[in-house]
C-alpha cells in the first residue's frame, strides 16, 4: 500500500466483534489506522458526526471523497461494519488480495457470505451473549434457543469449509468473506454452551 496514505480513524465503543471485524480488514490491507474510543476523554467530537446509528464502529477516511463545498473539504465517514468492510475492499484492495473480480461467481459468493455473517451469525451470536450475560432475568429456554442457533450456524460454516476442501468459504484464498466471521467464531465454544453465564 502506498506510503502517501493518511491515517484512517476507526472509532469504537468497545473492542467487540464488529469493530474487530473492521480492524482485521484494515490490518490485512496494511492500511494505516488509529483507534479512538468513543466517549473517552481524548475523543471530544460530537459522536453523531461519526456514527449516525449510535453504535460502533465507524471509520473516517480523509484519503478519499474529497469534495469542496463552500470552501469546506468533506471526506468519507462511514458507520456500520458491513458498509465499512465493503468500502475498504472496493477502495483499497486494488490487487484483489481479499476479494475476487466484481461480477464473477466468486465475488457474488463472497457477497452471500458477508450477508450471512451480518444476517445470521452476528445477530444470533450477539443475542446469545446478551441473554446469557446481560439480561436481568435468566430465561433458560431463550438461552437454549440461541445456543442451538450458535451451533447451527457454526455447523453450516464447517460444512461449507469442508465442501470447498481448501479451508476457505470461497475459492482458493482467504477473502473478506472468511475474515468477517473470525471475531464471533473466536467465541463459539463459549457461546454454544447453554449454561453460558
Amino acid at each position: 500500500m502506498s506510503q502517501s496514505l493518511g491515517w484512517l480513524v476507526l472509532r469504537i465503543q468497545d473492542p467487540g466483534p464488529n469493530p474487530q471485524k473492521v480492524g482485521i480488514i484494515l490490518e490485512e490491507l496494511q492500511l494505516p489506522f488509529d483507534v479512538r474510543i468513543i466517549g473517552s476523554e481524548s475523543e471530544h467530537s460530537d459522536r453523531n458526526e461519526f456514527d449516525g446509528s449510535g453504535g460502533a464502529p465507524s471509520v473516517e477516511d480523509k484519503n478519499t471523497g474529497m469534495i469542496v463545498l463552500e470552501d469546506t473539504k468533506h471526506h468519507i465517514i462511514l458507520w456500520e461494519s458491513l458498509a465499512i468492510v465493503e468500502y475498504l475492499i472496493q477502495t483499497y484492495d486494488k490487487e484483489r488480495k481479499l476479494h475476487y473480480m466484481p461480477g464473477t461467481q466468486n465475488w457474488w459468493m463472497c457477497q452471500q457470505w458477508l450477508a450471512y455473517q451480518m444476517g445470521a451469525q452476528s445477530p444470533f451470536f450477539s443475542l446469545k451473549a446478551w441473554f446469557s450475560n446481560q439480561h436481568q432475568e435468566k430465561v433458560p429456554s431463550v438461552i437454549q434457543r440461541f445456543s442451538d442457533d450458535v451451533i447451527r450456524i457454526a455447523s453450516i460454516l464447517e460444512h461449507y469449509l469442508k465442501q470447498n476442501g481448501r479451508g476457505y468459504l470461497v475459492g482458493e484464498k482467504c477473502t473478506f468473506a472468511d475474515l468477517v466471521f473470525v471475531p464471533w467464531n473466536n467465541k463459539i465454544e463459549e457461546l454454544a454452551s447453554a449454561s453460558h453465564r
